[in-house]
């Protein structure tokens, strides 16, 4: 006996198995997200918004404007935007390919992703940490504070903040 299959059962198949996937498998999962997002962030404040800003307002912007981000950073202690290791440092930063920096952001600020309102609201601090050039940068992401040594060479900064960030581990509890 010969199975045979219509045009219109293989659509009715394909369209069952999309519905099942999208809408099926993970409405419980949905509804939660849903019911979260609407707790904070519902009401007629959601139809002042257009999907690519309220994308933008939940999760953050790439417009990355590296420039901006030194321009608005604060130096704590010791360092001023003219000190030789603030110098060296952002030198050694805009060196960095776009992944080193975004892995720089998400180390220091837990999230590779800026504000809505750009670089400039995203307020970086700097300040020195004694220890020398045998010691890494430390990043206290709740505050945007990055404890910098007075590294002695460009060369030593480099390794070293690139150690940090490529040894990152985020907020993970396991």
């Amino acid at each position: 006996m010969e199975l045979t299959t219509s045009k219109n059962d293989k659509q009715e198949f394909v369209d069952a198995y999309v519905d099942y996937t999208f809408n099926h498998s993970v409405a419980a999962l949905f509804n939660a997200f849903y019911a979260g997002f609407h707790k904070v962030c519902g009401g007629r404040v959601l139809e002042l918004f257009q999907p690519n800003e309220l994308q933008a307002m939940v999760i953050g912007n790439t417009n990355y404007d590296w420039k901006e981000l030194e321009k608005h950073t604060e130096y704590k202690g010791e360092f001023w935007a003219d000190h030789p290791t603030m110098k060296l440092f952002w030198e050694v930063f805009h060196e960095l390919p776009l992944e080193k920096k975004k892995q720089f952001l998400l180390f220091l600020t837990g999230s590779d992703r800026i504000p809505i309102l750009g670089m400039k609201s995203l307020k970086l601090i700097i300040q020195p940490t004694g220890g020398g050039d045998g010691f890494l940068p430390v990043a206290h992401t709740c505050f945007n504070l990055l404890d910098l040594p007075k590294y002695t060479s460009k060369e030593t900064l480099r390794e070293k903040l690139i150690q940090a960030i490529d040894h990152y581990e985020g907020f993970s509890l396991a």
